[in-house]
């Protein structure tokens, strides 16, 4: 079991929300205010507590324990006074050779520099399969690339476990409608009274389907309160037959068999 962050260093943890809140500088800033980055502020935050406790600390905030730990390690190994104009990714890459760093200094300089093959170096479609995964996990490393992935792959599982809940109920609403298919066939084929209900209940399910369809269009659609408002008539109409139903009295079913024999003796009984 994970433990809790210490409640003593409840501040600590307010104060790295904030930072995390911050957002970080733009690309046109780098070269200028490279190490007033907010990651570099969190990263010096983070040395003040153990690393025993980093992960704790993520669970609170609710980001990933990585993210916090490179923060970290970059703020350790590349102090304040080392610290020059540039990207903190630069730094990250650099933080083993900080004899590299140099003022305005570029994220594909920096590589280059710490002998990775340089990011355009050679056409995606011409690495290996090695190469491409290399190059993904050289942008993995990157925490800000690492939680939009992981957030973009949060999402498609999301939508996916979706659109399979819907296609679930899409289904069944099919199978309710075959069946009811099915048995309208066999009761037009005896006779039977049922048929009228029948058809009823194969045009509501029509209208299920339908309604499923819009919700699941919905956002995409545009003057979504001209549907709203037919959405609302329709659940009004429902709630007044069923509550009219709850109230009305039991009613006999007359088997469709014996519906049959009793209907053809009055037909034989009027031919008389």
């Amino acid at each position: 079991m994970e433990s809790a962050f210490p409640v003593e260093r409840a501040g600590l943890a307010a104060e790295a929300a904030r930072l995390l809140s911050i957002p970080p500088l733009r690309r046109s800033e780098w070269a200028t205010r490279g190490p007033d980055d907010p990651k570099f502020a969190l990263g010096d935050l983070l040395t003040m507590i153990p690393l025993a406790d980093i992960d704790p600390l993520a669970v609170r905030l609710d980001v990933d324990p990585d993210q916090l730990r490179i923060y970290r390690e970059v703020a350790l190994k590349v102090p304040a006074g080392r610290r020059v104009k540039a990207s903190w990714t630069v730094h990250r890459d650099l933080r083993d050779r900080l004899e590299l760093l140099r003022d305005g200094m570029t994220s594909r300089e920096a590589a280059v520099a710490a002998g990775r093959r340089a990011f355009d170096s050679k056409a995606d479609q011409r690495l290996t399969v090695d190469e491409r995964a290399a190059k993904v996990w050289t942008f993995l490393a990157d925490p800000e690339v690492y939680v939009r992935v992981e957030r973009e792959m949060s999402r498609t599982r999301t939508e996916r476990r979706i659109r399979y809940g819907a296609r679930l109920v899409h289904e069944e609403l099919a199978r309710q409608e075959k069946d009811t298919r099915a048995d309208l066939r066999a009761r037009r084929n005896a006779r039977s009274p049922l048929e009228a209900t029948l058809k009823a209940r194969l045009d509501l399910l029509r209208a299920a389907q339908l309604v499923h369809a819009v919700g699941e269009l919905f956002d995409d659609l545009p003057e979504q309160s001209r549907l709203t408002e037919a959405l609302e008539a329709l659940r009004e109409e429902a709630d007044v037959i069923l509550d009219r139903l709850n109230e009305a009295e039991p009613v006999s079913v007359i088997d469709a068999e014996s519906w049959h024999d009793r209907t053809t003796r009055a037909a034989i009984a009027g031919s008389g």
